[in-house]
């Protein structure tokens, strides 16, 4: 699966949703208020759709992978031996990799992060006053 390219820029979206549906039963506990806090950026944003929601149940999903390796890590080491007493890569390492690519590249998609927010389509819309200098500065 590739990601190079440009990615398409997100807008409003006509018929999305007003509110912030319950977070669905996969999703874990500690990672509910986050499904909440998300959900109620994309409605602000007017980009959260139904379709959508499965794209925000993924990064979620993705992040408790992450904790989940990452804990996995701590306990086991990043080397751990074999049937036979060889070392070799924990394989939380291998899913740790994959699960933080999912995260950045969901993030990214649904403009979570700073660098999504800064392209077009994720703005709030609002133009600064002073287009952008700093206070002081007569533009």
């Amino acid at each position: 699966m590739s990601t190079r390219g440009r990615k398409a820029d997100l807008k409003a979206v006509d018929g999305g949703l007003s509110g912030v549906p319950k977070a669905p039963a996969c999703i874990p506990v500690d990672l509910v208020p986050e499904w909440d806090a998300i959900g109620r950026d994309m409605v602000e944003r007017k980009i959260l759709t139904t379709p959508s929601l499965g794209l925000l149940e993924s990064y979620l999903v993705a992040r408790w992978t992450v904790r989940q390796c990452q804990q996995a890590i701590v306990e086991h080491g990043l080397l751990v031996s074999t049937a036979h007493g060889m070392r070799k890569p924990n394989p939380a390492s291998g899913l740790l990799s994959k699960a933080l690519e999912a995260v950045a590249r969901l993030a990214a998609e649904l403009g979570i992060s700073p660098a999504a927010r800064s392209k077009q389509g994720f703005g709030s819309g609002e133009k600064p006053k002073n287009k952008g200098a700093p206070d002081g500065l007569d533009i």
